[in-house]
């Protein structure tokens, strides 16, 4: 018996080592730990815990003209820590393999905070002039070098596209400064409102075609800039045959040498809702009309060793048929809004460092929600620790 324990063992091991050796991989485990306090002057429409900061609610003025949405709110949260993985298998078909899986704790939704949700579960396939991406990640619109260098979750929402969906993704670079991305997407988490008010990916489904997205980008040793445009349509309702087509463009650059790092974008679109901006689409009997919305944001930040200074400014207009009464989105009542927002970094190291982070931004519903500009100011004070296995 002992025998024949010992020859399966030895089986066992011989058919391992054949397998390590022709299935030869290598990984990496990356995160981070970023616990933040942050207090608001305003109540604010908001998620995840007020981590998701947007933009301050109307105003709720009583006949002594006291806005009771003007209270001091304040929370500390750890939620937006992550981690990942990424996987390195040898080459197949002659192209570099990477696989990705990340997670963090804030859940799909606010009922479910502190929970794992899905962040990047996707396989990359690179060529030497093409690569091949399939799986959940960053939307081709919502463009991962272009991310604002803030700590907040947000990530420069609702002035700067915030989005992760199912995708199949073609890189083609012809040359090595130039880069031509398409990509054909399926919403889910970060899906659009429909008709029940809520974000629903079977708008999508319905309508039978993915999202769309087609772009330039150009990239040197100090620049990389670029132009891209997306369609996307929408069936509301299953049982009727009207959708909501949408197009929506954008331009983007980012400038950056040892100490400095500028970021500028520029966006307009309709229905822009399912990446965490304002915007929807009215009903006028049986057809739906896509709102336009307008935003453009600047990031600029300058090294000075171990500090930092930065400041993130943006601002949005949003542009429908104010008589229109059957709407759906995201701040529909919004005609514009702005936000500055300074912040200094103090790093202890390279992987270690506080922000300090003082926000202002400033919203003009419709006369008939709000008649006076309504402001907030949130101070943010965030330690964020990251970490790698490489």
């Amino acid at each position: 018996m002992i025998k024949k324990i010992l020859l399966g063992l030895g089986l066992i091991c011989s058919f391992t080592s054949l397998f390590s050796q022709e299935k030869k991989f290598d990984f990496e485990f990356y995160g981070w730990v970023s616990p933040q306090y942050f207090v608001n002057s305003h109540e604010i429409v908001e998620a995840r815990d007020g981590q998701l900061s947007l933009y301050p609610k109307p105003g709720r003025f009583d006949e002594n003209g006291v806005d009771s949405n003007q209270n001091i709110n304040q929370n500390f949260s750890a939620a937006a820590s992550r981690f990942g993985a990424r996987i390195f298998l040898s080459d197949i078909l002659g192209a570099k393999v990477v696989g990705n899986l990340e997670t963090d704790f804030t859940g799909q939704s606010d009922a479910n905070m502190h929970l794992l949700r899905l962040r990047q579960a996707n396989v990359k396939m690179s060529w030497d002039e093409l690569s091949l991406t399939m799986g959940h990640g960053w939307s081709a619109f919502c463009v991962p070098e272009m991310m604002p260098a803030m700590q907040d979750l947000n990530n420069g929402a609702p002035f700067h596209p915030f989005s992760r969906l199912n995708h199949i993704r073609l890189d083609y670079s012809p040359i090595k400064i130039l880069n031509v991305v398409a990509s054909a997407g399926w919403q889910r988490d970060y899906a659009s409102i429909g008709l029940n008010g809520t974000r629903d990916y079977r708008q999508q489904s319905f309508a039978s075609i993915p999202e769309l997205n087609l772009q330039l980008q150009v990239k040197t040793k100090h620049l990389f800039a670029g132009i891209g445009a997306e369609y996307k349509e929408l069936k509301p309702n299953k049982d009727k045959d009207a959708t909501v087509s949408s197009f929506a463009y954008t331009a983007f650059l980012n400038y950056k040498n040892q100490a400095l790092n500028l970021k500028m974008q520029a966006i307009s679109g309709g229905n822009l809702n399912d990446y965490c901006m304002i915007g929807g689409f009215y009903k006028t009997e049986q057809t739906y009309t896509p709102t336009t919305v307008n935003t453009l944001w600047c990031d600029l930040s300058y090294s000075l060793g171990r500090i930092t200074p930065a400041i993130f400014v943006a601002g949005a207009t949003h542009e429908f048929d104010r008589s229109q009464t059957l709407v759906y989105g995201s701040g529909m009542s919004v005609e514009n809004l702005y936000r500055i927002a300074p912040r200094i970094d103090f790093f202890l190291n390279k992987d270690l460092f506080f922000t300090l982070t003082l926000e202002y931004t400033n919203v003009k519903y419709q006369d008939e929600i709000c008649k006076e500009r309504i402001g907030n100011y949130r101070l943010g004070v965030s330690l964020l620790y990251r970490f790698s296995s490489k």
